[in-house]
């Protein structure tokens, strides 16, 4: 059993539901997760190998606003030590995309554009993977953590070859399109983050 990861969609979750319940103050602060108990916990099972899917940070080339690429520092270094938390854990990081300066379609009301990150690449990464873990390398089992429907043609791919697919999903997410699209659904819950994450002793804000 395999276990492919959309980063930025688990990332999301976990920073949503641990600053809702206070433990921690912002969503730059550094977390730890044991995201293979969460994930082992919620498959009643030990998966052969678990890939979590992200992107490269680098700062342009070219001129930004320096609060952008303040930002973008910040990123990196919150990045560096997320990953080193998974790699402890075991969990294979994939960069796969780019975070892109991207400008933003204009205001309805003042017309003003400004300038937003958006990550590329990932998605297209994460779905090659998966159709050759399944064609290739004969994969019984595989997981998609992602509740991106984008990803059904290649899950109708990975079925076709005989391997089987399960879909992973925060509870209050799941995504229709998705469950159908695959074998099983399981789900994890706020209290099953809460119950993985443990205190850091190296978060950038102090209580």
């Amino acid at each position: 059993m395999k276990v492919f990861i959309d980063g930025e969609n688990l990332r999301h979750r976990l920073v949503s539901v641990l600053l809702h319940a206070g433990r921690i103050h912002d969503s730059e602060d550094y977390f730890t997760v044991d995201v293979r108990k969460l994930i082992g916990d919620a498959l009643q099972a030990e998966p052969e190998q678990i890939l979590y899917f992200t992107t490269k940070v680098r700062q342009p080339e070219y001129d930004i606003p320096d609060k952008l690429r303040d930002k973008i520092t910040e990123i990196q270094e919150q990045q560096s030590h997320w990953i080193q938390t998974l790699g402890e854990q075991n969990i294979t990081v994939v960069k796969a995309g780019l975070l892109k300066v991207h400008e933003s379609n204009a205001c309805v009301h003042c017309g003003k554009r400004t300038l937003v990150l958006q990550e590329k690449g990932v998605d297209v990464r994460l779905a090659t993977e998966m159709v050759m873990a399944a064609v290739h390398d004969l994969a019984d089992t595989i997981v998609v953590f992602s509740s991106d429907a984008d990803m059904i043609p290649a899950l109708d791919v990975v079925r076709r070859s005989g391997t089987k697919v399960i879909y992973m999903c925060f509870e209050e997410e799941a995504n229709e399109a998705l469950r159908h699209a695959t074998d099983r659904m399981v789900t994890y819950n706020r209290n099953d983050i809460l119950q993985a994450a443990r205190p850091h002793e190296e978060q950038r804000h102090a209580d």
